[in-house]
């Protein structure tokens, strides 16, 4: 997506370090642009990518994806995405019982503290 960007990070999809967490914060400025660069390098590298989204849907994240040359749709069936949807699942820890874990429980405990 962003060739100057890889240059600066001296990586590309071909030599995408396998491994590795990206974690993206941003402060007084937009940098959702970088979340969908990110996502679709990875997934571009052919890594496994565990996306938790807080803000957009999937269908979101799927429909720019698409315009990067990248389809969520097909990498979450294949198994190289694992997407966790924050705003539905947050409905799901706060309000429904909890018989099995679920991987954003946290958000309960954040939510009591």
């Amino acid at each position: 997506m962003f060739p100057e960007l890889n240059n600066l990070l001296n990586t590309t999809p071909d030599k995408a370090e396998q491994g590795t967490l990206t974690l993206l914060c941003d402060s007084k400025t937009d940098g959702s642009f970088l979340v969908h660069h990110f996502l679709s390098f990875y997934l571009k590298a052919n890594c496994k990518v565990c996306f938790v989204a807080l803000i957009q849907s999937f269908s979101h994240y799927n429909i720019v994806g698409q315009k990067l040359g990248v389809n969520l749709t097909m990498a979450r069936e294949r198994g190289q995405l694992v997407f966790l949807e924050g705003l539905k699942s947050a409905v799901d820890v706060f309000f429904r019982a909890q018989e099995k874990p679920h991987p954003l429980q946290f958000l309960r405990l954040l939510h009591f503290c």
